[in-house]
């Protein structure tokens, strides 16, 4: 293992591929130094320094071991996976489905409710002056056949169809456009559950790869978790759904089997079980940081 340096708010170095902290003079939080690692220089000043190599793949997992450490197990064993080079059928599909997903663009509806409103309006006013229109001509004629004057009444009538002309002509045009944007919020709906119906496609496969690229690996994370001490209390079964044990033990096994470049950072309570450093190191057999 390549050793690692450490530098400290106090201004003191340590170096080795296990850096003891627990003795330190100055006060130092895991989850710091557990920053520095993952990601790098530069750091602020009056926080620790990690200088190492670059974290693998699988380090933000594993970064900071912990008692109370929340542990996405799936996802570590799919991330070693991938690390070793493990590919599996359903990855093809997958990029597939995100390709189409990536196509589906619902169109924008648009404002229905105005243009129904708008439809229905312009429907009321063509009946309404349809109706005003009958009623003068039956005046027309009246004053007609009275051998009245004539001309106010066919005056009013002309103005009264040249109304009711571009209020037709609104009803069909606020028609066609109650038309367009129904058809518009259908292939709307339409691509709403298409899009839907693609995402939990992707969901599935992409449990079902993790699953998949898990079990490539968890051989080998069964064997480091039969390694454990014995006060771990864990299993892990035959297949990745079949572990059980605390999430501190599946983390040690998943580090112990990961090609580590970067440290893991562990707090000093995470030995008790190895009853001691010496031990601890020897299971992981990747650099640490203890503090």
């Amino acid at each position: 293992m390549r050793s690692i340096r450490v530098h400290l708010p106090d201004g003191t170095t340590h170096v080795g591929s296990v850096v003891d902290l627990r003795d330190a003079d100055c006060d130092i939080d895991a989850d710091d130094l557990s920053r520095s690692v993952r990601f790098g220089l530069p750091v602020e000043r009056g926080y620790p320094r990690v200088i190492s190599p670059p974290p693998s793949p699988v380090s933000p997992f594993v970064a900071h071991l912990a008692r109370e450490i929340s542990f996405d197990r799936r996802g570590a064993l799919a991330t070693l996976a991938r690390s070793r080079g493990h590919v599996v059928p359903e990855e093809r599909t997958l990029e597939r489905v995100e390709s189409e997903l990536a196509d589906v663009t619902p169109p924008e509806p648009g404002d229905l409710a105005d243009a129904r409103r708008r439809a229905a309006a312009a429907g009321a006013e063509t009946e309404r002056l349809q109706e005003r229109a009958a009623m003068i001509r039956g005046r027309v004629e009246a004053v007609r056949e009275a051998g009245g004057d004539i001309d106010a009444a066919e005056a009013e009538l002309a103005e009264t169809m040249t109304r009711l002309s571009e209020v037709a002509t609104e009803r069909v045009a606020a028609r066609q456009r109650l038309e367009m944007l129904e058809a518009r919020a259908r292939a709307a709906r339409d691509g709403r559950e298409e899009r839907m119906r693609l995402e939990d496609r992707a969901a599935n496969l992409e449990r079902a790869i993790r699953r998949s690229l898990a079990a490539a690996v968890y051989d080998d994370f069964a064997d480091a978790v039969a390694a454990l001490p014995d006060s771990f209390d864990a299993d892990a079964g035959d297949a990745p759904g079949e572990y059980e044990g605390p999430p501190l033990a599946a983390a040690l096994a998943v580090t112990r089997v990961a090609p580590l470049r970067a440290p893991v950072v562990a707090d000093a309570d995470v030995l008790d079980p190895f009853c001691g450093l010496r031990s601890f190191v020897r299971y992981l057999d990747a650099p640490v940081v203890l503090c």
